[in-house]
């Protein structure tokens, strides 16, 4: 089983579509994360707000891997509601040279607009278009798609 096949079968669609899109476009990517469950949520909820002891613990409970100090100060979610939960949404990020750009930067900026782009053409939302942007017009999510229920 894909991990796309662990969505909603309602919106399943729209993350084929977009797959398929990516794929004419020749171009490289990886899914991280669709169905999550609430233990990996309050993991991740937990991050940037909690002491790292109990965000490693936390992790560790969710099967994740653990956090030094600097990554644990960072925030990923804003949300303990994450529609990852009920299977409407999947992280789905490019790769270039076996890598993920991590850093959005000039050089890559446009291919993380791209895949915004396509992800947006095949009837999702993307969270590269939520505020807050950064100076290459990428909202504060950008590996994140989501569809709420099907049209």
């Amino acid at each position: 089983m894909s991990k796309l096949q662990l969505l909603n079968s309602e919106v399943l669609r729209y993350f084929e579509d977009f797959v398929w899109k990516l794929e004419q476009q020749g171009l490289r990517y990886t899914i991280l994360e669709t169905l999550r469950t609430i233990e990996v949520q309050e993991a991740y909820y937990a991050q940037g707000r909690r002491p790292l002891e109990e965000i490693n613990n936390l992790r560790k409970k969710a099967g994740l891997y653990l956090l030094g100090a600097e990554e644990g100060k960072k925030i990923v979610t804003k949300t303990m509601d994450s529609v990852h939960l009920i299977g409407c949404a999947a992280d789905i990020v490019p790769v270039i040279d076996g890598k993920i750009p991590w850093n959005i930067s000039k050089e890559n900026a446009g291919l993380w607009l791209a895949f915004g782009r396509l992800g947006q053409e095949a009837g999702l939302e993307w969270g590269g278009a939520w505020s807050p942007y950064d100076r290459y017009g990428i909202g504060w999510d950008a590996p994140h798609y989501q569809r709420l229920r099907a049209a």
